[in-house]
């Protein structure tokens, strides 16, 4: 491995451990309040008010969490697209992940695995989060978040129209993020997409 792709390796292995103990870190917090506000004896508006607050803000803090990973995946791709594969070309009318299904499919990934559709289906909340700040009912085509969100243990549920992200869903997506890394990484080493490795052998 030359120190191109080690650097490439470190960095996404970095920044995704980061965002992991950042997410765990705050909601530790959460639950430290929590815990102490449970201590109180009087139970009064105040006490429920500041309950109400921290499972907001603990359900929010996923979503955030989803926001920043997701964000993070397409930053990656465009580097793996800039140093592995410029030659191929982002699919201008997608968006989002879409856009570099040939730079994955280049790099060793198959578009019809399931690991792809997982990632895909996170692309789907992503796009309802952001774009309908997570309200079910406001999207074109609501039956596709609700089979999404309908499947067996999938981690996700609606909540009052709106998309609720729980940890397991979280530790789901960074597992799929971490696994198409891999299968990138592996494929920019043996099909002499790095530059680096094709100028040393010059």
């Amino acid at each position: 491995m030359n120190i191109k792709n080690q650097l490439m390796t470190w960095a996404r292995t970095h920044n995704l451990n980061w965002l992991i103990g950042f997410h765990n870190y705050v909601r530790g917090l959460f639950r430290d309040q929590l815990q102490e506000l449970e201590k109180c004896e009087i139970k009064d508006v105040d006490y429920k008010l500041h309950k109400n607050a921290l499972c907001d803000y603990d359900r929010i803090h996923n979503i955030n969490i989803l926001l920043m990973m997701y964000s993070y995946l397409e930053e990656w791709l465009y580097h793996c697209w800039k140093t592995y594969a410029s030659n191929a070309d982002l699919v201008d009318r997608e968006g989002s992940l879409g856009r570099f299904k040939n730079v994955a499919k280049q790099l060793g990934v198959d578009l019809s695995s399931k690991l792809w559709q997982e990632l895909k289906n996170t692309e789907e909340l992503r796009n309802c989060l952001l774009h309908a700040n997570g309200r079910v009912s406001l999207l074109k085509d609501p039956q596709k978040i609700n089979t999404i969100i309908e499947r067996k243990k999938s981690g996700l549920e609606i909540v009052q129209d709106r998309i609720q992200i729980s940890g397991e869903y979280l530790e789901c997506f960074n597992k799929n993020i971490s696994e198409l890394m891999d299968i990138i990484n592996k494929s920019a080493e043996t099909q002499g997409f790095i530059r680096g490795s094709c100028d040393s052998s010059k």
